[in-house]
């Protein structure tokens, strides 16, 4: 079980959301940049996804009252996305899966994190971040809050550093309100986390 009191949050997040936060968490848990296109992996769980990529691979559960859509995935370049139950085009919140392969100009975290920033920069010139870390399962993943992106949406990006790939969970909002309900459910989706020969394992 992790922490909550280790959850750096950014300061933009008003305490009133921050009770919101630890509320939720205490309720649901424990209960659960040039990206390289993964290959999909299929599970018995329809909520799982794994993902394969040259150097290695990771698998994870999505909130298990969400929907798991893997033809709107397809169509976005990732195995799947995950949202409450209704129509993707009407959903406040969406997460879903991707993996990186380590290379040129992302050879290491804090290079794609940097290449992740301009990108979102360059696309959104009044945006702002704040970095955080999530501990899960007795690691930690690094953690970077987007604010006023893609028409004034949040995200929140989980960044999980392996060897040879980095693996990245997405939780991105309509609004910050819908962010920062549904960030216990990112925390839950993390510690579900498998990585390489476990992840392979669980076709």
């Amino acid at each position: 079980m992790f922490a909550v009191g280790q959850l750096c949050l950014p300061r933009w997040l008003s305490m009133k959301w921050m009770v919101l936060v630890m509320a939720g968490v205490a309720l649901t848990l424990p209960a659960v940049s040039q990206q390289t296109k993964p290959k999909q992996g299929t599970s018995s769980k329809n909520h799982t996804a794994i993902l394969q990529s040259e150097g290695g691979s990771f698998a994870i559960e999505g909130p298990k009252d969400w929907l798991a859509d893997r033809k709107v995935g397809r169509r976005l370049g990732v195995c799947c996305v995950y949202y409450a139950r209704g129509a993707w085009d009407t959903a406040e919140t969406v997460m879903y899966p991707n993996i990186v392969s380590k290379g040129p100009g992302q050879a290491t975290l804090q290079e794609l994190m940097d290449a992740d920033l301009a990108k979102f920069r360059k696309d959104n010139p009044g945006m702002s971040y704040v970095d955080g870390d999530i501990p899960f399962k007795g690691r930690t993943a690094k953690l970077r809050y987007f604010h006023g992106v893609n028409q004034g949406s949040a995200e929140a990006v989980a960044y999980i550093d392996e060897e040879k790939i980095i693996a990245l969970v997405v939780l991105s909002s309509k609004t910050e309100k819908g962010l920062v309900e549904a960030l216990p459910l990112l925390l839950g989706v993390l510690e579900t986390y498998s990585y390489g020969a476990k992840a392979a394992g669980a076709n």
